[in-house]
């Protein structure tokens, strides 16, 4: 199994693959089963793609989350002045 801060790692390799493999299905010389190798190649990236972004928005939550508590904390320290 892949860790997460290797797909985070990895993402912005793989959506420059996935971009050329977008790009390369517009080729018209192209056979049926090229065709068909590239989407599924891409169908793929997609979802580790997907994969690391949700990982991200996550854990960008998670510490916006974590953010307002210790705000939330400072805001009560503050009031018992």
């Amino acid at each position: 199994m892949v860790k997460k801060t290797d797909k985070l790692k990895n993402f912005e390799k793989d959506f420059e693959e996935l971009e050329r493999l977008v790009d390369s299905l517009d080729n018209p010389g192209l056979t049926l089963q090229e065709s068909l190798d590239i989407f599924e190649k891409a169908v793929k990236l997609s979802g580790t793609c997907e994969s690391a972004l949700e990982y991200a928005r996550q854990r960008a939550q998670a510490l916006a989350e974590v953010r307002g508590e210790d705000a939330t904390q400072a805001e009560d320290t503050t009031d018992g002045l």
